[in-house]
């Protein structure tokens, strides 16, 4: 029965629209199911792509970035897919493209087998050009395989990011960031808060492809004044250094009180006694702020009053 239905579908929307999806009736209304064009066996066939819900997911900035995308520079890459009876088999609901159930015994069903080359780029391409065809014997075994392709798969980490954006870019301010986190070995966020560094982590994605639309920000600070106050910040703070915490308070307070310099500032740094440090040391990460705050504060405000006393 369901095959003569899909039959007399199939024959129809060849008709209207040779390229259409296939249609079935779900709730009294038609579905066109997303297809894709892919080369299976030599031959150019089209397919319904689907996936299950536990399928990797989408990334939410996904759409945006991928309608800037330029598609002729992207490495070509293989889909792996299986056919869909084990999944109805064992009741494992299908999925295409817009999230509409596929029927058992649809035609022409592959289900996608996900890795990090391939599931992102699932709504891009129209056609799939590399593909290997995989049989398992049970949604177990399937699961294992994408679990065991997947153990290190991932993608660009936030130093890797920027410095993919430096160079796809040329844009000296990322080369910048990327050369000072590694040389002190900090984070990507860390080193921007050093250098005064004000980007967006969607601008750097986007810079990734060469991307980069808006007028640039600069650093700002130069990186031997950068490095300067993290080696007070090391001096005095240790480890904590490496960490936002000490940094964020030292650009509030320059960027709120145009009183503070970045000299007053690495001064009232190197007054820290070893009490306060060790205080600062032992709070927990909602307190720290606060206290080197407070601290710094303190210290900058005595130094202005010895000042105007002199």
């Amino acid at each position: 029965m369901v095959e003569e239905r899909n039959n007399v579908i199939n024959e129809i929307t060849s008709i209207n629209n040779p390229k259409s999806a296939d249609m079935v009736k779900e709730n009294e209304e038609e579905v066109v199911y997303v297809t894709k064009t892919a080369i299976i066996e030599g031959a150019e066939i089209e397919i319904v792509l689907a996936f299950t819900e536990y399928d990797m997911e989408q990334p939410k900035d996904g759409k945006k970035l991928m309608e800037k995308i330029d598609t002729s520079m992207l490495f070509k890459c293989f889909y792996h897919l299986t056919k869909p009876d084990i999944f109805w088999k064992e009741g494992v609901k299908l999925v295409d493209e817009n999230g509409n159930t596929i029927e058992e015994g649809t035609e022409n069903v592959y289900v996608s087998c996900p890795t990090s080359e391939t599931f992102w780029r699932r709504g891009l391409e129209e056609k799939l050009e590399y593909v290997e065809i995989h049989t398992f014997k049970s949604v177990k075994e399937y699961a294992q395989a994408v679990g065991c392709t997947n153990l290190y798969s991932r993608g660009l980490s936030n130093i890797e990011k920027i410095g993919i954006a430096a160079l796809a870019t040329g844009d000296e301010a990322c080369k910048t960031v990327y050369e000072f986190a590694k040389e002190n070995k900090l984070n990507v966020t860390t080193a921007k808060l050093y250098l005064d560094y004000k980007v967006k982590p969607a601008d750097i994605q986007s810079m990734t492809m060469g991307i980069w639309e808006e007028a640039r920000p600069e650093l700002g600070r130069k990186k031997e004044e950068a490095q300067e106050l993290l080696d007070k910040v090391k001096e005095k703070f240790g480890k904590n250094a490496q960490k936002r915490y000490v940094i964020r308070v030292v650009n509030s307070l320059l960027h709120t009180n145009d009183d503070y310099s970045l000299e007053k500032v690495k001064e009232a740094i190197g007054q820290v006694t070893e009490a306060e440090a060790e205080k600062i040391k032992d709070a927990n990460s909602a307190e720290k702020e606060t206290i080197i705050c407070n601290i710094l504060t303190r210290k900058l405000s005595e130094n202005h009053e010895t000042e105007e006393a002199a």
